[in-house]
């Protein structure tokens, strides 16, 4: 819990330090996630299937120089999990929560006709937020049961995660966007590691938003 905090605030500062970069524009971001959970667990591939959700934040676009890149950290609330299971009966799926810290380094195109090709790259930390494990029947009644994230012996899944991202996307004159992201996990997820057991997240998302004209 400390150690989230501390991230959390490490995030909070950060966003808020670049912000008072000259030029720098903040921008609003809200959109879709399709997520899921893939690799290994007790010698079996998981092969679940995606999860959809949704995501909102903040971000700062701060220009590099004279150059077409800026920095641009963004903090996120972000949806994501998977399906584990289904039949005709029950559909099982967790619900993962996080608060994510994104750090890219953008491009930009000179644009033509006030539109601009945006591409970037960047690592990202995910502080874990309360999540479920969701049951939902045939007869669209459902069940929750909070997850117990973390290292310990009773976890399901570790709590802090990290990966790295790609952004691609087009900005208009007035400071609006659309991107598409995906950000692949890096870390393993098992809790209690056992042989060639490995699950890691993996998200993407179709994003809207505006930067906001810095006067």
């Amino acid at each position: 819990m400390k150690r989230m905090i501390i991230v959390l605030f490490a995030a909070i500062i950060t966003v808020q330090a670049t912000a008072q970069a000259p030029k720098a524009r903040v921008g609003v971001t809200g959109g879709v996630t399709i997520a899921n959970l893939y690799g290994e667990y007790s010698g079996v591939n998981t092969d679940y299937s995606s999860k959809t959700g949704f995501t909102t934040g903040l971000i700062v676009d701060a220009p590099i120089g004279k150059s077409r890149f800026s920095f641009q950290p963004g903090l996120h609330y972000i949806q994501k999990g998977a399906v584990i299971s289904e039949t005709k009966d029950q559909k099982v799926s967790y619900a993962l929560r996080y608060a994510e810290l994104a750090l890219n380094v953008m491009y930009k195109t000179p644009g033509t006709k006030g539109v601009q090709i945006i591409a970037g790259i960047g690592p990202s930390v995910d502080m874990n937020l309360p999540s479920k494990k969701v049951t939902k029947l045939s007869d669209d009644s459902k069940s929750e049961e909070t997850l117990i994230l973390g290292n310990e012996g009773a976890a399901v899944i570790k709590g802090i995660d990290w990966g790295l991202g790609g952004t691609a996307g087009l900005q208009f004159r007035n400071g609006a966007f659309i991107t598409f992201n995906y950000t692949h996990g890096l870390r393993n997820l098992v809790p209690l590691e056992n042989g060639n057991d490995a699950v890691r997240n993996s998200c993407m998302a179709i994003r809207l938003g505006w930067l906001i004209k810095n006067n």
